[in-house]
């Protein structure tokens, strides 16, 4: 954080605060250990005074810097500079255009639940820190409540909506977000990375197979199981199956956000209950099918009870307020009726399932290990002068929970004929 001086953070924050003068600053790790993997976050703690009646009185603050890693490693094994400008994209062209979109159809109750942006550059994000404001975080252990579900969904339809709505209104003006000089694009799953992140998807694949077959080891039917999870594992095809699964599927694909875990919602609470939410951190944004952060969230963000109990009814409440808001916006989306639309969702969806599970070779173990099991982000650059690319590996645990989520998800699929 050298570049940032007490005259940066005042021009930054002047309109935002205007009566206020920054007089001292101190930056922090703004996330623990095994919350995130791809950029450093720290929280930049602000003090000064600011006008009042009464004169001048002492004023603090917060802010959110999110920077490169200083690994070398790790960023070039997560592409962490093309990450850096997706999000760039997002703030800086895609999220002002669809929210000038959205103002123009005076919505009683728009869409807000994105943070406020205060710079984006190629290697510097900075944003409002929403924990001033009371948000927090749920447990990337614990999962989303079947409540927090529901609230995460609404706020996905609203901003999936936006995309359909101004594809539909605005057909031009929408693809040139899109524009590959200054637009979002995939980032991971694209045919030339397969070489490259071949290793490492081989080992994740290994470790989630081991848990299975741990886990199925007293079950009468796990070879079925096994040999569909390996099938879908191998090598050959894991790759082209997720490529294929992230292309664009018209007419409903969207900008999704594209990493819909736990760490990415942040919930104000008044009373118990939530009051509001934001999602925050769109390096993986993508232009694909809506199902796919719906297969996040579901197949990562929820248990198998809650999934058993609530899966038909959160896909159709999903629909429900995607379609009233593409309506709202525009007449619906090329003549398509709320039915039509459901079964198209639905449709998608089951399709996209296996990318919930290919996903979650990496992500279960990220999201269910101990902090000390976590890379950690923070380390200097000369602590990694002895490692490889070859050597950067996904996060291995076989913790009980782990192993529980990776085989039931394998067993839904498998028993839905899915996979």
């Amino acid at each position: 954080m050298t570049t940032i001086t007490l005259e940066f953070l005042q021009d930054l924050l002047k309109n935002d605060y205007p009566d206020v003068t920054i007089e001292d600053f101190e930056g922090a790790p703004g996330s623990k250990r095994g919350d995130n993997y791809t950029s450093m976050v720290y929280r930049i703690t602000l003090k000064g005074v600011q006008k009042s009646f009464e004169g001048m009185e002492p004023w603090t603050g917060s802010i959110i810097y999110k920077c490169l890693p200083e690994s070398i490693l790790r960023r070039e094994a997560f592409k962490s500079d093309e990450l850096f400008c997706n999000e760039v994209a997002f703030y800086k062209k895609i999220w002002p255009k669809l929210s000038s979109f959205q103002d123009h159809w005076n919505l009683a109750h728009p869409f807000r639940s994105i943070p406020t942006c205060y710079l984006a550059q190629n290697d510097l994000v900075i944003l409002k820190d929403l924990k001033e404001q009371g948000f927090v975080m749920p447990d990337r252990r614990q999962g989303l409540t079947i409540e927090q579900c529901y609230v995460v969904l609404k706020n996905l339809a609203q901003f999936h909506a936006l995309s359909l709505a101004m594809k539909s209104y605005d057909p031009e003006g929408f693809h040139e977000l899109l524009n590959v000089q200054d637009g979002i694009s995939e980032v991971f799953f694209l045919v030339e990375n397969e070489n490259y992140y071949k290793s490492y998807y081989i080992e994740a694949a290994r470790n989630a197979i081991s848990m299975v077959e741990q886990e199925l080891a007293d079950c009468a039917e796990k070879k079925k199981y096994l040999d569909k999870f390996e099938s879908f594992c191998s090598e050959d095809t894991f790759f082209q199956t997720m490529v294929e699964m992230v292309s664009p599927k018209e007419p409903l694909a969207v900008i999704c956000h594209g990493d819909c875990w736990t760490n990415n919602f942040l919930f104000r609470y008044v009373n118990e209950d939530i009051a509001e939410m934001f999602i925050v951190d769109f390096q993986l944004a993508r232009y694909a099918s809506p199902t796919l952060d719906l297969a996040y969230i579901v197949y990562l963000c929820l248990d198998k009870q809650q999934r058993a109990a609530h899966m038909s009814s959160l896909i159709e409440y999903y629909t429900d307020v995607l379609h009233r808001r593409v309506t709202e916006m525009c007449d619906g989306v090329y003549g398509i009726d709320r039915n039509t639309f459901y079964d198209m969702i639905t449709k998608e969806f089951r399709q996209c399932s296996r990318f919930g599970l290919g996903i979650a070779l990496d992500m279960y173990p990220i999201m269910t290990c101990d902090s000390d099991e976590a890379p950690n982000l923070y380390q200097s650059k000369e602590s990694e002068v002895t490692q490889t690319h070859e050597e950067v590996k996904p996060v291995w645990t076989s913790n009980a929970n782990c192993r529980r989520k990776m085989t039931d998800i394998v067993v839904e699929l498998v028993d839905a004929e899915l996979l």
